[in-house]
């Protein structure tokens, strides 16, 4: 612990969310560690907003008591702990890693167990929202792990997150986010649907969006969505359409694993796949709406 009683904390990862929750880490008084397999990203940071540069994960792991770690893969996450200077030969017993990026919940629980066995804490809480969220505190964190190391991190994600749900052991929090990322995906496609069904009916979509609300068809949030960034042909949420196909392969996944026969979600993922295909993992998440506007196929009308 430091001096003020806080955690001391690092930051490995230092992309778009990464950096944001990084800031906001500095704002709040924390001084986090940072550190980066690019130099030149650290370098910057440190330069232009603070905390402190580290020169491997296992110099930051000898000197933190909690590190967050905000990476795209479950491999980088593997990496990171176990790879060249890695964070488990630095970390003494009663150590916490926090997995903040996009990981595989299977994967993530079986590290969890390799971790506990050092006496290490990990807790995956996955984090939801937009860099600008991140950077406003705004996030929200679906969060799995030991409840004892979890309270330890509360003033962490008091700072980052507006609603942290403890979902529970360790690999929940992928699990859970992967599910919901399915049910914003296939809400996506289904709303795309019914726009242009209404439409082409004649009627107007604003008012197919109320009676959806009003017949809890359309909640609040994919209402908004709608309204603000499909009517208006912004397509501009600030989440990437790649962020919501790799939830929708992780539950594709997570459904193979259990033995749950899926064909929404089947159906689901292989339209995200198109998607991205198409126009790119980096676009936004309500552009698909607009490309499958573009590849509706005429079907003959009937004599």
């Amino acid at each position: 612990m430091s001096d003020t009683g806080r955690p001391r904390i690092g930051v490995i990862g230092l992309g778009a969310m990464g950096a944001r929750i990084a800031t906001r880490l500095v704002w709040e008084r924390f001084n986090p560690q940072v550190y980066d397999v690019a130099d030149v990203s650290v370098r910057m940071f440190t330069n232009d907003v603070g905390g402190t540069m580290s020169g491997s994960p296992k110099m930051m792991a000898q000197t933190c008591d909690v590190i967050l770690t905000v990476l795209p893969s479950a491999d980088a996450l593997q990496d990171v702990l176990y790879g060249w200077e890695g964070l488990v030969g630095g970390f003494a017993p009663g150590s916490v890693v926090i997995d903040m990026g996009g990981s595989d919940p299977l994967i993530t629980a079986e590290l969890g167990k390799r971790l506990a066995e050092r006496g290490i804490y990990l807790i995956d809480a996955p984090a939801l929202g937009t860099p600008a969220e991140a950077r406003a505190g705004k996030l929200t964190l679906v969060v799995g792990g030991d409840e004892t190391a979890i309270v330890k991190c509360q003033p962490i994600f008091d700072v980052l997150a507006s609603r942290t749900f403890h979902v529970g052991p360790v690999g929940s929090g992928q699990a859970a986010a992967a599910i919901a990322d399915f049910l914003r995906g296939v809400q996506i496609l289904a709303a795309s649907e019914a726009l242009r069904i209404a439409e082409r009916f004649g009627l107007n979509p604003l008012s197919v969006i109320d009676v959806g609300q009003a017949l809890s068809g359309v909640g609040p949030a994919m209402a908004k969505l709608l309204q603000e960034q499909v009517l208006t042909r912004s397509f501009n949420t600030g989440l990437a359409l790649g962020h919501v196909l790799d939830g929708t392969a992780i539950a594709a996944k997570l459904a193979q694993s259990t033995s749950i026969h899926a064909p929404l979600l089947a159906a689901c993922h292989a339209a995200w796949v198109a998607a991205k295909a198409a126009i790119g993992s980096g676009a936004d998440q309500s552009e698909i709406v607009r490309w499958l506007e573009s590849v509706a196929v005429e079907r003959p009308k009937q004599v």
